[in-house]
């Protein structure tokens, strides 16, 4: 799956209310439907002088997924935003892997709201 595929996938998701964490959960579970492998990460995003931590994203087909990073900065510009391929990365992500299991129909759609 390409970059422009796999943000027609998900980009829907940075419309629910969730935070970073469920937006996650959201992500994991879109993906895992559609069997593409994924790394649920937590740790910290490094941008400038700002620093969001703890901090949750998702990597996947050689992209970051994070739809919350500039929500929780309180800026738009040049915060990481969405399915960014991880060459085009702006900032420092330094997390490790954590597991999180894709959720099952009735919570993804309660969160999914």
């Amino acid at each position: 799956m390409n970059d422009p595929q796999l943000k027609n996938l998900l980009d829907d998701l940075d419309s629910t209310k969730a935070a970073g964490d469920g937006v996650s959960r959201l992500v994991v579970t879109r993906l895992a439907k559609k069997h593409i492998p994924y790394r649920v990460m937590l740790g910290r995003l490094e941008l400038q002088d700002k620093v969001v931590y703890p901090h949750f994203w998702v990597e996947a087909e050689g992209c970051v997924i994070d739809y919350r990073a500039a929500q929780q900065l309180d800026d738009k510009s040049g915060v990481p935003h969405g399915v960014i391929p991880l060459e085009s990365v702006k900032g420092r992500y330094q997390g490790q892997e954590i597991v999180i299991d894709p959720l099952p129909d009735y919570l993804y759609e309660q969160l999914n709201r």
